[in-house]
Parts: structure tokens; sequence; C-alpha cells
């Protein structure tokens, strides 16, 4: 299964086709998008951990991370959380 099979399966269409504007709008394929917002978000994560480890409040106050509302399309978490959760725990094909 390529990439770009994969993700079909994992995004709902609506989310895909949002995804896949996003990619078309920055000049990078699908599936480069979706590993450069993956990447990023985890380096956010980093960041935010260390910073709250270290307890450093006045840091805190200055992390730009927003809080963006999006439309679910179906339940379950959004598709970049299933994405990220199928990398963690991959499925096992069978062979």
């Amino acid at each position: 299964m390529d990439g770009t099979a994969l993700l079909r399966d994992l995004f709902t269409p609506d989310e895909y086709d949002a995804v896949r504007w996003h990619a078309d709008h920055l000049g990078v394929t699908v599936v480069e998008y979706v590993r450069q917002t993956a990447a990023e978000r985890a380096l956010e994560r980093q960041h935010l951990a260390r910073d709250l480890e270290a307890q450093d409040l006045r840091l805190l106050g200055k992390l730009s991370i927003p809080h963006v509302e999006r439309g679910r399309c179906g339940e379950g978490p959004p598709a970049l959380q299933r994405f990220l959760d199928s990398l963690a725990h991959p499925r096992e094909t069978k062979t």
C-alpha cells in the first residue's frame, strides 16, 4: 500500500480533499504535507512537554499553539491523530 492509499484509508473523503487542497496550495504532495505537519506537531508537543517539565511559566505564555476548532465528518478522533496513532501502532499485515 503506497502512502496515498494509506492516507485515503485513514482520512474521510472530506478530510482528504481538505488535506489535498492545502498540499496543492503549498506545492507539495499530500504525503509530504502530512509528513511535514506530523513532524511539526511532534516538535510542538516536545517543546511544550519540555517547557512544562521545566515549569517555566513565562515561556508558556509565549507559546504559539493556536486553538483550532475543526468540524467532524464522522465519529472518532481527528484524521491527523488517527494517522499518528496508526504510525505508533501499525496493523499487522497478512502475508
